[in-house]
């Protein structure tokens, strides 16, 4: 069983890797769960610690893990959290093609939800019953330091490029009001994952700045950059 490894915030460090984060989707139009996202976050943890500010209980997250046991057959491909107020973010990452979240389907004009969608939330649906039902307990201890923890859960799948407007408001609408077991799954493509962390960065400088006076530019846009890449035309 893996355990929860510390974290000591490099602020400097995390700025570099939330600017490789986004020429890293310059560079790349799909993303790969297995050969990009999974390597790429594992070796930038102090970007992930960007996470916890997705949960109102985080003070800060010092706690950082990837493809973390829950319980069984079920692992989180990302954990980071504040290990004394037992309060954690969970990840699950899926590719981002331009099928990933909505994909044609027979002659309807409508795009139906993908496969790599469906999947994902799957995931997190059985992690929630499984942490559910071994609350409270000492397995929880174990692995999280407290016999009951307070969580929330991100599926982070997808490029907005590979979506039009309509579907970006479906994919908003069931972030914001499907629930599973009284707790949202916020879902999240993969630029507007920069655009967060980019906005999470530029309050930190602020405060920064205003605590020691020194003048930290912020980071640019939280709008992704276009890919060098020629965009597709046409219906995906």
């Amino acid at each position: 069983m893996k355990n929860l490894a510390a974290v000591s915030f490099d602020y400097t460090l995390c700025r570099q890797q939330v600017e490789e984060f986004r020429s890293w989707l310059v560079e790349k139009d799909e993303l790969s769960e297995r050969d990009d996202v999974l390597p790429f976050f594992r070796e930038r943890r102090h970007m992930a610690v960007l996470f916890g500010m997705s949960h109102k209980r985080i003070r800060w997250a010092d706690r950082f893990a990837t493809e973390f046991d829950i319980f069984g057959d079920f692992a989180s491909d990302l954990v980071v959290g504040e290990w004394d107020r037992g309060a954690y973010c969970l990840v699950e990452f899926e590719d981002a093609t331009r099928n990933s979240i909505f994909k044609k389907q027979g002659k309807k004009a409508t795009r139906e939800w993908g496969r790599r969608f469906d999947h994902g939330y799957s995931q997190i649906i059985d992690w929630i019953r499984k942490l559910d039902g071994r609350s409270p307990s000492t397995d929880l201890h174990d692995r999280f330091g407290q016999y009951e923890i307070s969580y929330e859960a991100v599926l982070v799948i997808g490029r907005d490029s590979h979506m039009d407007d309509g579907e970006k408001q479906r994919l908003n609408w069931r972030s914001d009001k499907v629930s599973v077991n009284t707790r949202k799954v916020f879902c999240l493509t993969f630029d507007e994952l920069l655009s967060q962390f980019s906005t999470r960065m530029n309050t930190l400088a602020a405060v920064e700045t205003s605590v020691t006076g020194a003048t930290i530019s912020p980071i640019t846009s939280a709008q992704t950059p276009t890919s060098g890449r020629k965009p597709r035309r046409g219906k995906p």
